[in-house]
């Protein structure tokens, strides 16, 4: 028997509440969580070496993602112009009347425009029906038109816009939670055209959300459906990419498959600006009701869509709606991505018990057992990192197995006086005389027939 070995229970009992106490921290405390975050870069680089573009927080809510990108090629920047400046009162209104834009959608369509994105909301209290039916036949001569509209959130829900429609997906094509985009569910402004038949629609401003500076809204929840904002549409229309393509996993990236474009965006459907500064427009609405040749030319030599914006408040400055639409333009594709992914916490809680009872009991075994055990399990930590997909917290892990070899100690042998053997007692025996060995006497026989021959 062992005498002074400490018990199973004894064993396991510190370093199983050592293991849960650095999960659960790690879980709570963002401290911990970087040095998890660390092993988990410190992983991606061993086995995805060109996956450099690293995303997400590697928890279950936002699971880590390794992305392998193809640097965009030089793209042309987005050609914009404004229709809020009219020094010489070339239109009849500011802000434009419905027959004002249709004269200047329809000088963009003989100046060779065959796309265009409106980002300014074509709201009017009371227009003309003749206007709006004019403009509605200058906008179907368009291969596509993008226009916008201001929504939010109110008591009562309204249904949304044919146009709408049109550029919104299912709200199944969402991975994951959706519970952080913003919901909407009607029109901010009564009475905002949209196009009637070839349109797309996406949102220029979420009036119930706070504006971002950085972070643009590009997603939204409009019933069952996900609408876009217009200047992500303007983007997709550009690429040739259907909204019907998109894979959109918040916290990770608004996606295209086919052509391998992705937008980040956080929880909430928010993009992100890249692009520090942008430049004024390139024309101002006016100089395209008699352009000039240089314009013209720049114009015939830029791919479309033409964007057709305006100063929206101190909410939407110009500035930043050409910055939003040059981070949008030069995002980068990808060309393939891994995603380790995490356990629901019940299953996560479980794996680390149960390999803090395997140390225990592996630490009680031969350094070569030792090794053995441990090999099988880091085989099937690899094996369900790269095949599965699934990352388990090596945190915790670590810090069992150091715990459970660290305190294991080489047992001590005792006697135990109730099984020890009888005394073996050893009885002197008198020496017993040893028997006269013939080759003493040998000597002496020769000796005294020696002396007789002589």
């Amino acid at each position: 028997m062992f005498a002074g070995s400490p018990s199973f229970v004894s064993r396991l009992l510190p370093v199983l509440s050592a293991t849960i106490a650095c999960w659960a921290l790690m879980l709570s405390v963002p401290q911990v969580m970087r040095f998890e975050q660390g092993l988990q870069r410190i992983m991606a680089s061993l086995w995805y070496p060109q996956y450099r573009h690293v995303h997400g927080a590697g928890t279950q809510e936002q699971a880590l993602t390794l992305t392998k990108v193809k640097e965009p090629v030089a793209m042309a920047a987005p050609f914009a112009i404004e229709m809020g400046k009219d020094p010489e009162k070339i239109f009849d209104t500011d802000p434009l009347s419905p027959s004002d834009v249709a004269v200047l959608l329809d000088a963009l369509k003989k100046s060779g425009v065959a796309s265009a994105m409106i980002g300014a909301p074509m709201a009017w209290s009371s227009p003309d029906p003749f206007a709006l039916d004019a403009l509605e036949l200058v906008i179907s001569g368009f291969s596509s038109c993008v226009t916008s509209a201001a929504v939010g959130r109110g008591a009562e829900a309204e249904p949304m816009p044919p146009a709408f429609v049109r550029a919104s997906i299912p709200l199944t094509r969402v991975i994951g939670s959706s519970t952080d985009i913003p919901v909407v569910n009607r029109v901010a402004l009564a009475g905002t055209f949209l196009g009637r038949e070839n349109t797309w629609a996406g949102f220029s401003i979420i009036e119930s959300e706070m504006p971002s500076v950085d972070r643009p809204w590009l997603i939204a929840r409009w019933g069952d459906r996900i609408i876009f904002s217009s200047a992500l549409l303007a983007v997709l229309v550009r690429e040739e990419i259907h909204p019907e393509e998109l894979l959109i996993e918040p916290g990770q990236f608004i996606q295209s498959p086919r052509t391998g474009h992705a937008w980040n965006i956080d929880p909430h459907g928010r993009g992100m600006v890249t692009v520090s500064s942008a430049g004024p427009a390139d024309l101002q609405a006016p100089q395209m009701i008699r352009p000039e040749p240089a314009d013209l030319a720049r114009l015939q030599k830029h791919q479309p869509p033409v964007h057709l914006l305006r100063e929206m408040g101190e909410s939407m400055p110009l500035s930043l709606q050409l910055r939003q639409l040059r981070s949008l333009y030069e995002a980068p594709r990808l060309t393939d991505r891994v995603t380790w992914y995490r356990l629901p916490l019940k299953t996560e809680w479980l794996i680390v018990v149960l390999v803090a009872a395997q140390s225990v009991v592996v630490a009680g075994f031969r350094t070569r057992t030792r090794w053995y055990s441990l090999t099988v399990v880091l085989l099937f930590w690899i094996l369900s990192l790269l095949w599965g997909n699934t990352w388990v917290p090596l945190s915790p892990t670590l810090l069992g197995m150091a715990l459970a070899f660290r305190s294991q100690r080489e047992p001590t042998i005792t006697p135990d006086p109730s099984s020890a053997a009888p005394a073996v007692t050893v009885v002197e025996q008198a020496a017993e005389p040893l028997p006269t060995q013939k080759t003493s006497h040998k000597p002496a026989k020769k000796t005294t027939r020696s002396k007789k021959k002589n």
